[in-house]
């Protein structure tokens, strides 16, 4: 009986190193394929918005949508740029400018807003400012967004003869709470597709603004003679004085 139990344990003992065995040669077979984890390999393709027919000039976002003239497609990922839309909402209140030729990706720079879409608000004038990238927050800035729009003087033109002129360079708030309209940029909108390449700055963007007859003065005299920038407020953000100018001889009043 003892012999019976012993030759029992033996079996069990070669089949529990048999069955180690088998199982670190799975682990480690399946480590030589997958690696070490930290390898992460390229999609072959991505996803984008790609014309199903061809589509002429001066269509619609909604047209292409409703005719079902674009359908999100995989595309080679080496075929992808960074301006291809990724989704159909970028189509969104867009005309196409640019003829596009069916199996094609449907590119950000060949849209433009569709001046249907645009609605001034009552007694407002609007006006566009063209600015360097930096200055139009790098691409970030989108329509509905409300800015405060500030001017970089960097030269003399006269001042009140009781004060005389300001002191330069200074910068001073020409417009608080501006609605921006439309944005039109070199690089694609901070809500399209992400990739794996580091977000463009445009060399240039150009804003629609909404603003009043004597904000449309200023900000015009300014883009003509001196430079102009802007940033993005918060709802309730109370803005500095308008017109003060702050520089390097001048201080600003702590808020």
């Amino acid at each position: 009986m003892k012999k019976q139990t012993l030759i029992l344990v033996m079996i069990g003992v070669i089949l529990f190193i048999a069955g180690s065995a088998i199982a670190f040669a799975s682990v480690e077979g399946a480590s030589k394929h997958t690696g070490s984890g930290t390898n992460v390999v390229a999609p072959v393709s991505t996803s984008a918005v790609v014309a199903k027919a061809n589509i002429p000039v001066g269509t619609t976002g909604q047209s292409m949508i409703s005719s079902g003239l674009v359908a999100i497609e995989l595309i080679p990922t080496k075929s992808y740029t960074p301006t291809d839309l990724g989704s159909l909402s970028g189509l969104t209140d867009q005309v196409l400018t640019t003829a596009v030729t069916k199996g094609n990706a449907i590119s950000s720079t060949e849209l433009k807003a569709s001046t249907s879409s645009i609605s001034l608000p009552t007694g407002m004038d609007a006006m566009t400012v063209t600015l360097t990238g930096a200055n139009g927050l790098a691409g970030y800035l989108q329509p509905g967004s409300h800015v405060d729009v500030y001017g970089n003087v960097t030269k003399l033109s006269g001042g009140l003869p009781d004060s005389g002129p300001p002191q330069v360079p200074c910068t001073e708030l020409l417009a608080p709470n501006i609605e921006v309209l439309d944005v039109q940029s070199t690089v694609p909108a901070y809500n399209a597709k992400p990739n794996s390449t580091a977000r463009q700055v445009p060399a240039s963007e150009t804003l629609l603004l909404a603003v009043n007859p004597s904000q449309s003065r200023t900000i015009a005299f300014m883009s003509l003679n001196q430079t102009i920038s802007v940033v993005q407020t918060q709802a309730g953000a109370v803005p500095p004085a308008v017109g003060q100018c702050v520089g390097t001889t001048q201080l600003a009043v702590a808020p």
